[in-house]
């Protein structure tokens, strides 16, 4: 297994606090107060990591009055900066977000307005995210569609393909929703395994030169029986990890297994002696850690946790 002395990329949290309402979340509407001390101490680790990549996320990352303040921090340290929105807030903070260092912009949409504005709780939400993607490709930025695969949009998610390519973006990028935080409760945003495997088997066929089409689940690996250990399907704990804004480190964002916390630790420290990241990196893994997959694929560690198989998986 590949061993790196330092994560190539972050998913930072910088704010838990959000203006949508969304049932499958991990960040919840009650407002929670920013830290600026727990902020320049994350800064800092990730400039001393030599961290390549930074997702600046949320909750709604543009809530946070110290965002581009960070985000040209981070930039003049030489790290890439992406921001994952919901939209609403892209045509408020336009100049300021080009001027701040970000390059790419990730953008929540879960299909036609109807679909769409239902999960996401919010009126004109819609053209919110539209417009965003609209505005930062006229800005010279990367663009990304960010797609999460539920009960909802489960029978109509080629609709996002062909809005992607309508709209020149450079990536449409698939995933899984994970049931922590509102799904863990919400048990019906959870798509129908057979239909899911059928669906993401046929996404994972429109990659073309004009649109990139990325599905970050490990398990299309074996769907497609793919057994290269040189391709590492999951990344958590292995090139990257998940920083929440309070500090909290995580294997990945959506894996909400407690690595340590900023306030106490050096990010490298945590990075290279947590056991649990040893135990991610060895795929010593139950069930998923005996499969002829084990690399390739590994199971979804943030959908059953680090110790179970892969609730999702089709063997």
């Amino acid at each position: 297994m590949i061993e790196l002395s330092a994560p190539i990329s972050v998913v930072w949290e910088i704010t838990n606090n959000c203006n949508y309402k969304c049932p499958h979340c991990r960040a919840y509407q009650e407002y929670n107060k920013e830290n600026k001390k727990i902020e320049d101490s994350i800064i800092k680790d990730l400039i001393d990591s030599k961290v390549m990549f930074v997702n600046l996320s949320g909750g709604e990352p543009l809530l946070n009055p110290r965002i581009f303040e960070i985000a040209k921090k981070l930039y003049s340290n030489n790290i890439y900066i992406a921001l994952s929105t919901n939209g609403s807030l892209y045509s408020k903070y336009r100049e300021k977000i080009v001027n701040s260092g970000i390059k790419l912009i990730q953008v929540s949409l879960d299909g036609k307005k109807e679909l769409h504005e239902k999960f996401r709780g919010i009126e004109g939400s819609y053209e919110k995210a539209i417009e965003a993607l609209k505005m930062a490709k006229e800005d010279g930025l990367r663009t990304q569609m960010n797609v999460t695969i539920t009960s909802s949009n489960i029978n109509d998610l080629k609709w996002n393909y062909e809005k992607a390519k309508e709209l020149h973006i450079d990536k449409v990028f698939y995933r899984r929703v994970v049931p922590y935080g509102k799904a863990k409760i919400n048990k019906y945003v959870l798509p129908e395994k057979r239909l899911y495997y059928d669906k993401i088997k046929e996404l994972s066929e429109l990659d073309c030169e004009d649109l990139n089409v990325s599905i970050d689940d490990p398990i299309l690996n074996v769907l497609n029986n793919k057994e290269n250990i040189e391709y590492i399907a999951c990344g958590a704990g292995i090139n990257n990890l998940g920083i929440s804004s309070e500090g909290d480190i995580y294997p990945c964002i959506f894996l909400r297994e407690r690595l340590g916390n900023i306030k106490t630790e050096k990010l490298k420290d945590i990075w290279n002696n947590s056991d649990i990241l040893k135990k991610l990196r060895n795929r010593d893994i139950e069930k998923c850690g005996e499969c002829e997959y084990k690399y390739s694929c590994g199971g979804c560690r943030a959908f059953s946790g680090i110790n179970k198989k892969d609730e999702f998986c089709p063997l």
